[in-house]
């Protein structure tokens, strides 16, 4: 089973942001601690993939995403 989450930055997105939301704040870097109330899309993921890892459900996890300085995409994962 595939479990597919979507644009994580969706305000910074609409605006052009590829990694900065709306304040100005990188969520790539904010994983260790994010916060409900300032990073909540990364909060809230963090959360389900660490039950999910808990509960012995993920088996390999990827991130696909663009780049801002290159061509086409590349894959990052474990």
């Amino acid at each position: 089973m595939f479990k597919i989450i979507p644009v994580l930055n969706p305000d910074g997105v609409e605006r052009g942001q590829w990694r900065f939301d709306t304040q100005g704040v990188n969520l790539n870097r904010q994983y260790t601690n994010p916060s409900s109330e300032k990073h909540p899309t990364i909060k809230a993921t963090k959360e389900y993939v660490l039950k999910e890892y808990e509960s012995g459900n993920v088996k390999m996890f990827m991130d696909f995403h663009a780049h801002s300085t290159k061509r086409g995409c590349f894959v990052y994962g474990n």
